[in-house]
């Protein structure tokens, strides 16, 4: 028996060996973010995806996006970082070799029955496809792990012998995998067997250092068998955090024994893991909320009740999850940034002076923005402010005017020309969460927007020069002028610009601020991943088509770019001609009103 607290390597399953048996799609942007949390929480291991048939396991389809998301490409730089990627066959490490993987995993079966419903061959079937994949693997540079299934028991064939696992295990060292897993696929293992099998595996000649543990929790044992294997010599063990994960080929199989349980139950004995545990819980209860499913942790929910942490409620099909925390990107500084799955939180921090620009600010704003565009996991981009105070326009006493528009011969005003123009065609729904008072430019800032929610007592104050400059253009802002006369004291307050659909919520305080943008991101990350960018588009089109004829060439170009679109072209065809008839009755009614509201009706 190895030192008792001897440290333990945990090795984090959960965005793969988790979440492939989840029916339900989940979504890329909610892959990465756990990932990054999970990193967050002192991790080193973890399995990222697998590069198999979407027919076969159709929640990892989209594994391709994952490997080229930059959050992984960053993670990978990372000294001492291992990012597996399962791979079953041959093409899948040719597609893992293209996007950069640094270690692959190959996978087999002890047991004839399992492999044949798994990976469609026989045991010795699947260690020559295992052999070739770790060759190639070992030639080109890449570390490769290995996992044998079924240890204990097959679903198809009953108790699986020693021999059978031994003789895999061999194998695989010998093919070149640096570790081999062993899995209790079904879950039906004790400490008894644990110890019996590991005992049979050394007196064969197999090191324990090579071997980790894979337990799955299906009669509550995962624990148990993972401190036994801990006595006997093992030092690396896989987990999932909050025990997501399942077999789709091994029925009544259950999750993995849950990563907060594992590290509880090492730490109360003083073995080092590395991992920070209440990030972990935090971890946790994130992704059982995002995914609408119970918290397999019994660690886990306990201690969320301890440190006062939400413990979220079993979610049924109807009840939408809640927004997930803001975890922070950068905490320092003129602009804070967040993130929190598809979204990217920026607070513009100078409260003491109104939260007013810098041109430094502008440049970081077009810089931080600009990189939001490019990241495809990211779907909405929110800017709001901390104090009293959204934002009063630039800073007095420097040179950069207020408003960019119509000083285009100054180069400041340019800079903040571009921030506005880079807002208002981002493909991403942009939301200004209006929590004070604005002034000038800050009220153009929040104008950008796609989408604004404010708190009542916030007022919007404009600059004699974009009064002038609204009379004379023909953007939304010259839409809202001509609509309302409120705007001959250069002054309105959110009830006015709500009223006027410049605001789509208003809300009494901070805390009520913080929920309507929880609630308006959940339906906007519930629509559609076509909808945003195609509304924003019809929205700039008709405003810049203001005859009624262009509006409807413009409308028929628009649904039919959308019906091109992968997502959601069966139910756009159907449905196409009413849709598109309904919309042409609407605009035609508006044009009849008038030109005063024919104008309002592009905003």
């Amino acid at each position: 028996m190895k030192d008792p607290r001897g440290a333990v390597r945990i090795v984090e399953v959960g965005p793969r060996d988790g979440l492939q048996n989840i029916k339900d799609h989940v979504p890329t942007s909610v892959k990465i973010e756990l990932i990054r949390r999970l990193r967050g929480t002192g991790l080193q291991s973890i399995e990222l995806t697998s590069v198999v048939s979407p027919r076969a396991v159709p929640q990892l389809s989209d594994c391709r996006d994952v490997l080229r998301m930059e959050d992984i490409k960053s993670l990978r730089k990372e000294p001492n970082m291992r990012l597996p990627v399962l791979v079953p066959n041959m093409k899948g490490l040719d597609i893992a070799l293209e996007y950069g993987v640094k270690e692959v995993a190959v996978f087999i079966s002890a047991t004839e029955g399992f492999s044949k419903a798994n990976i469609n061959c026989t045991v010795e079937e699947g260690l020559e496809r295992a052999r070739n994949i770790a060759e190639k693997a070992t030639s080109c540079g890449l570390a490769v792990r290995g996992y044998v299934s079924c240890i204990f028991s097959d679903p198809f064939d009953g108790p699986t012998a020693p021999s059978a696992v031994l003789h895999c295990v061999r194998e695989l060292l010998e093919m070149g995998c640096y570790e081999v897993s062993l899995g209790d696929t079904l879950g039906v293992g004790c400490p008894d067997k644990v110890r019996s099998l590991l005992v049979y595996l050394e007196e064969h000649g197999v090191s324990l250092d090579l071997l980790a543990g894979h337990f799955h929790d299906t009669y509550g044992q995962a624990v148990a068998n993972t401190w036994e294997a801990y006595n006997c010599g093992l030092r690396v063990f896989d987990s999932s955090i909050s025990g997501l994960g399942g077999c789709p080929y091994a029925p009544g199989a259950k999750g993995n024994v849950a990563t907060e349980d594992l590290v509880y139950m090492f730490h109360n004995a003083g073995i080092a893991t590395g991992l920070d545990m209440l990030k972990l819980v935090e971890t946790g209860l994130w992704i059982s909320t995002r995914l609408s499913r119970e918290n397999a942790s019994r660690a886990g929910i306990a201690l969320a009740n301890t440190h006062g942490l939400v413990c979220p409620p079993r979610q049924t099909d109807h009840t939408p999850a809640k927004a997930a925390t803001w975890s922070p990107v950068n905490t320092k500084g003129r602009l804070l940034t967040y993130r929190s799955g598809g979204n990217f939180k920026i607070v513009l921090n100078r409260p003491k002076r109104g939260n007013t620009f810098t041109q430094k600010m502008v440049a970081d704003l077009i810089a931080i923005i600009a990189s939001c565009n490019k990241d495809p996991s990211l779907l909405n981009i929110i800017i709001t402010a901390t104090g009293g105070y959204f934002c009063m326009g630039v800073e007095i006493g420097k040179t950069m005017p207020f408003i960019a528009q119509g000083a285009s011969r100054n180069p400041q005003a340019k800079h903040l020309a571009a921030l506005l123009e880079l807002m208002k065609r981002s493909p991403k729904t942009t939301v200004a969460c209006i929590n004070g008072h604005a002034f000038g430019g800050g009220v153009e800032l929040a104008l950008a927007c796609d989408v604004r929610v404010s708190l009542r007592a916030a007022t919007l104050t404009f600059t004699e020069a974009t009064f002038k400059q609204a009379r004379n253009s023909s953007s939304k802002w010259k839409s809202a002028f001509i609509r309302n006369a409120v705007f001959s004291t250069h002054s309105t307050t959110a009830e006015n610009l709500k009223s006027l659909g410049l605001v789509s919520e208003i809300v009494e305080d901070q805390g009520q601020l913080r929920a309507g943008l929880d609630d308006l991101l959940i339906r906007l990350n519930n629509s559609r991943p076509a909808k945003p960018r195609v509304s924003k588009e019809l929205s700039w089109s008709t405003r810049a088509n203001a005859g009624w004829d262009a509006q409807v060439d413009t409308l028929d170009a628009t649904f039919f770019k959308t019906m091109k679109l992968d997502v959601g072209q069966g139910d756009m065809k159907a449905s196409y001609s009413g849709r598109r008839d309904d919309l042409k009755r609407a605009l035609k009614s508006v044009w009849g009103q008038g030109r005063r509201w024919r104008e309002g009706a592009a905003v």
